[in-house]
């Protein structure tokens, strides 16, 4: 191969694993506005095939008017420039259309199509002009459109790889976007001087040190502090302590200290802290706090209304807690009931150092990582508890929703045993399709199924909020035998929390008709989110 068409290889590669690489890193950029749902990737897809779409034709018809090397010179110059100028402009973008609000299914739309719809037309267009400057016989044209796509592919190949299992998680999401654009524009470079434009190449020489330059300036903070402003999406679920004394859900703070921030495999986590409070956010809702000076201390209310489990079985020897966020609930009932063995299942291993580090959560309490539905899928023991809090208010795995799931969940209970889950939602109204969804998909499994809503604000049974649902093996207590139950445990374990209001305000008779039960092949969890 000659240096020329070398360097037109090289620089197809680029483009394709650049264009690749900032579609999954796009996820990220969105997701602490956003979340991270099945509505964010659907709009990063569609909009990345959009723009291939467009940007495939587009470079068509330029290369057929100018097939000149430097025409694709100056279009992976273009798409350089538009990379860069996502980590300049994504904060201005989202916080635009946050004001705006279209709605949840066109909010993450709207922020794709005006960050990363331009540089994905332009960065389309390298393929299609590069094949019209390579084919120079009329009889190659299809093994060079072949071979240059083929090529193309194969860089997308690689900066999905790359970008997912390394890029990621290594370095900030901004820097590795910026990074990228300074590679894409040094893609450039050999090709502009192997074809002798002199004015491309040392303007592309300066655009690379001016993107280098942006790359450094960029790079994620790992302290400081952070505006309340920046932290959008005030949830009326994941409050902050001053919204939760202050009874209102859009209340905000000064700032926050910013004490650790990390891409991991799975989240964008961010540890703050404000007025002695700890908290721990994931993506675009906050998960977890802790006030630092008293650290079994319940920042959010549902944290302690998981104990109300051991109300349904008082003699519970065991417990399971899959997801654990800060470990705040795990932490609070081992020191409530030291004599409960408790083990954590948690996907994330950043999020585990993370609550060792920053939230207290002790060493003596073992973690596995791994999804928790393999783990209770490969795990033969059996426990008399088994706690779910691996749903956000955002986005929820739908994987650990569905009938199929829980009923490997009963096979790991013990006979009487009670699975708790953490579920967002309203227990009656326009908001409720989503928590009766799962009432409906627990009745299938388990002949016990109650619901226990945390928060009281107005008629709490039309707020969306953290509503505690628990459903066991055997026969359930009535209102008046639980609240004696948790009498007596308080007795024998003073530290444990009153529950008087949260067992008071059991909801038994909850109509399921109109939703769906949720199964692995249909379990449209996103969309019941927002109808």
């Amino acid at each position: 191969m000659s240096a020329r068409g070398a360097a037109l290889a090289f620089t197809t590669f680029v483009s394709g694993a650049v264009l690749l690489g900032l579609e999954l890193a796009a996820s990220r950029v969105l997701a602490p506005a956003f979340g991270n749902s099945l509505f964010v990737w659907g709009a990063l897809i569609g909009v990345v095939l959009t723009g291939l779409s467009v940007g495939y034709w587009a470079g068509g018809v330029l290369a057929d008017r100018m097939p000149s090397p430097r025409l694709l010179v100056s279009a992976v110059f273009l798409g350089g420039l538009l990379v860069l100028a996502v980590p300049l402009l994504d904060e201005r973008v989202l916080d635009f259309v946050e004001r705006w609000d279209p709605g949840p299914r066109a909010n993450p739309l709207v922020a794709a199509i005006v960050l990363f719809g331009p540089a994905s037309v332009v960065l389309a267009t390298v393929t299609p002009i590069a094949v019209r400057i390579a084919s120079r016989e009329l009889d190659a044209v299809g093994r060079t459109a072949g071979r240059l796509f083929s090529i193309s592919t194969a860089g997308s190949i690689a900066g999905t790889f790359a970008t997912a299992f390394w890029l990621v998680p290594a370095i900030g999401v901004d820097q590795l976007i910026a990074v990228g654009a300074v590679v894409l524009l040094l893609a450039a470079l050999p090709l502009a001087l192997v074809h002798r434009a002199w004015a491309l190449a040392a303007a592309g020489a300066g655009l690379v040190a001016v993107a280098a330059v942006a790359a450094v300036a960029i790079a994620p903070d790992r302290g400081g502090t952070v505006a309340a402003s920046r932290l959008r999406n005030y949830s009326p679920i994941y409050r902050t302590r001053a919204d939760i004394l202050r009874n209102a859900p859009d209340a905000v703070l000064s700032g926050f200290k910013l004490l650790d921030r990390r891409d991991t495999r799975y989240h964008h986590v961010l540890v703050l802290e404000s007025e002695g409070v700890r908290y721990l956010r994931f993506d675009n809702s906050f998960q977890s706090a802790m006030n630092v000076a008293r650290p079994y201390r319940a920042e959010y209310a549902y944290t302690d209304a998981f104990e109300v489990a051991l109300g349904y079985r008082p003699s519970a020897r065991d417990m399971l807690f899959v997801g654990l966020g800060g470990g705040t609930a795990p932490k609070r009932i081992r020191r409530d009931f030291p004599r409960v063995g408790m083990r954590v299942v948690e996907i994330d291993s950043e999020v585990v150092d993370v609550a060792r580090r920053w939230f207290a959560f002790p060493q003596s309490i073992p973690v596995t990582v791994e999804d928790g539905r393999r783990y209770l899928e490969q795990e033969r023991r059996r426990y008399d508890v088994i706690a779910l809090d691996a749903y956000y208010a955002d986005a929820i795995p739908f994987h650990l929703t569905t009938r199929e799931f829980l009923e490997t969940v009963r096979r790991r209970l013990r006979p009487g045993g009670v699975v708790v889950a953490n579920v967002i939602g309203a227990v009656r109204g326009p908001d409720s399709k989503l928590l009766r969804a799962f009432v409906r998909t627990y009745r299938e499994v388990f002949p016990t199924v109650a619901l226990h809503p945390v928060y009281e604000r107005g008629d709490q049974a039309y707020t969306t909020a953290n509503v505690i649902l628990v459903a066991s093996t055997g026969a359930a207590p009535d209102v008046d035998a639980l609240q004696a139950r948790w009498r007596d445990l308080r007795r024998e374990h003073p530290t444990a929390p009153t529950l008087r209001r949260v067992i008071a305000a059991r909801v038994d008779d909850v109509p399921t008709n109109d939703v769906p039960t949720l199964v692995d092949d249909y379990a449209p969890t996103d969309a019941l989110l927002v109808e």
